[in-house]
């Protein structure tokens, strides 16, 4: 097999592993499905996976395969392509993303209903907001390393707008939160939905990376290929 042949191959399965991190990181929409009774948007995600949930094991296999699945994505990101400063980034905080999703499926809600919350463990309540918050601060930091590598290493056009798309969504989500927990009225019955716009947001930003390993530009111009990088040592910035 030749050295074009083998970074081929490698783009590729870095890429299926970012689709399927994708696909399982969106388990929530089964909610639709599984939990007819008290609607998709209802709640938190998290919700969805605590232990007293009826289908709480399969949104926590969920957001494990999903940590498993991204942490070998960024290992293999890290190892098999060229090192450039922003891309760099974007890897390591996609393998610590991996890892905080991970510690999450294993430290899930006691309880789905808020009326409830005080009966849940401190501690593990405290454990699991840590996790959660690790996971989107890391998703954060990688979504918008790769989204400026987009547009400084010149990807094409379509990416930018895609990158802009997914910033927008992550936006509209986080502010759409921000003022729904600040609610004087105390109704919260939209923040499921502007959470689930995160998680959307999110799932693109997945997409979007894999997008740049698949598009032949986008591998020479983001991820700074080139006919003797390829043969060699990986591109400096």
């Amino acid at each position: 097999m030749s050295e074009t042949q083998t970074q081929a191959v490698r783009r590729c399965a870095i890429a299926g592993l970012l689709i399927a991190g994708a696909v399982l990181y969106s388990s929530w929409v089964l909610a639709f499905f599984l939990n007819s009774g008290e609607g998709g948007f209802e709640g938190f995600a998290s919700q969805l996976a605590a232990t007293d949930q009826r289908y709480g094991i399969l949104y926590r296999s969920g957001d494990l395969l999903t940590g498993i699945v991204l942490f070998v994505a960024a290992v293999l990101g890290l190892t098999l392509t060229p090192r450039r400063f922003l891309t760099t980034v974007g890897w390591g905080a996609l393998g610590v993303f991996a890892v905080g999703t991970v510690a999450d499926s294993r430290l899930p809600l006691r309880c789905s209903k808020p009326a409830c919350e005080a009966a849940q463990a401190p501690l593990t309540h405290q454990w699991h907001a840590l996790t959660s918050t690790v996971s989107v601060t890391a998703a954060v930091v990688s979504a918008v390393a790769f989204i400026i590598a987009i547009f400084v290493y010149r990807a094409p056009r379509a990416m930018w707008w895609s990158g802009l798309a997914v910033v927008v969504l992550f936006l509209v989500g986080t502010l759409w939160m921000l003022v729904g927990v600040d609610d004087p009225s105390g109704s919260h019955s939209w923040l499921g939905f502007a959470q689930r716009v995160e998680l959307l947001s999110m799932s693109g930003w997945m997409v979007l990376v894999a997008a740049t390993l698949l598009s032949d530009r986008a591998w020479r111009d983001v991820h700074g290929v080139t006919a003797a990088s390829a043969a060699s040592a990986p591109a400096s910035p």
